[in-house]
């Protein structure tokens, strides 16, 4: 078993601690856009070969070993973790995984992946969420593993995403007027999530209710800072 820590150095405190068995295509470009989002995923992977690609040019923990091993998903501290996703190509060995999490921690949450589509909608006491990601797409499982407060509705460009976010209450955006915000250059508010107003420098930001957001990539963990307000992050912040 061997552990590999490439996380990049940040002042930023993640949303969620994220567990991802599974660092094929799949798996690992999931971790990633997690990670670009600003969430901490560890990464488990029992291929050798599969570890030392994954490890190259990484910013998250990567461990090297068997998923379905309880002393393996230990190093991945599962009573700190919020989401674990077993996206192995295998959706036996997703579901074994995702059992074993949940003894491990009983309040987090599991999604696995299927290879048949008529397994998409079966339901199973241990799991929370199913993904087809071969039909559903790659932005789908990253929304079932952040849930409600950051969608992402479409890849305008390989560096553009289009974000549907819910403005958290205690956000540092919540009630205010965008021209009361400074917002990361790249990110722009285009209305809310009904279309019936296009945002204008004037417009105010709701608490609870939700905007449409274009974003390049390399700022969207700061769009959700400013309109999220990471617990966390608050926390350390004010400290």
């Amino acid at each position: 078993m061997k552990v590999s820590d490439s996380h990049a150095q940040t002042d930023q405190i993640p949303e969620q601690h994220i567990v991802i068995a599974g660092a094929g295509r799949v798996g690992y470009q999931t971790a990633q856009l997690l990670i670009d989002y600003g969430h901490e995923v560890y990464l488990i992977e029992r291929d050798p070969k599969t570890v030392e690609k994954t490890i190259d040019g990484w910013t998250g923990v990567v461990i090297e070993g068997d998923a379905e091993d309880p002393e393996v998903l230990s190093q991945a501290e599962p009573s700190q973790a919020d989401v674990f996703a077993g996206l192995t190509g295998d959706a036996t060995t997703n579901f074994a995984i995702c059992a074993e999490m949940q003894h491990l921690s009983k309040d987090i949450r599991t999604v696995a992946r299927v290879n048949d589509p008529n397994r998409e909608n079966m339901s199973n006491e241990f799991i929370d969420e199913i993904v087809y990601p071969e039909r559903t797409g790659l932005n789908a499982t990253v929304n079932r593993i952040q849930r409600e407060n950051v969608q992402v509705l479409e890849d305008v460009t390989e560096d553009i995403n289009i974000l549907n976010i819910r403005v958290h209450p205690q956000s540092p955006a919540a009630g205010k007027q965008l021209n009361e915000i400074l917002l990361p250059d790249g990110s722009h508010v285009i209305s809310d999530v009904d279309g019936t107003e296009v945002a204008r420098p004037e417009t105010t930001l709701e608490r609870s209710r939700r905007y449409l957001i274009a974003a390049e990539r390399d700022t969207i963990a700061d769009v959700q800072k400013l309109l999220i307000g990471w617990s966390r992050w608050e926390r350390w912040n004010s400290s």
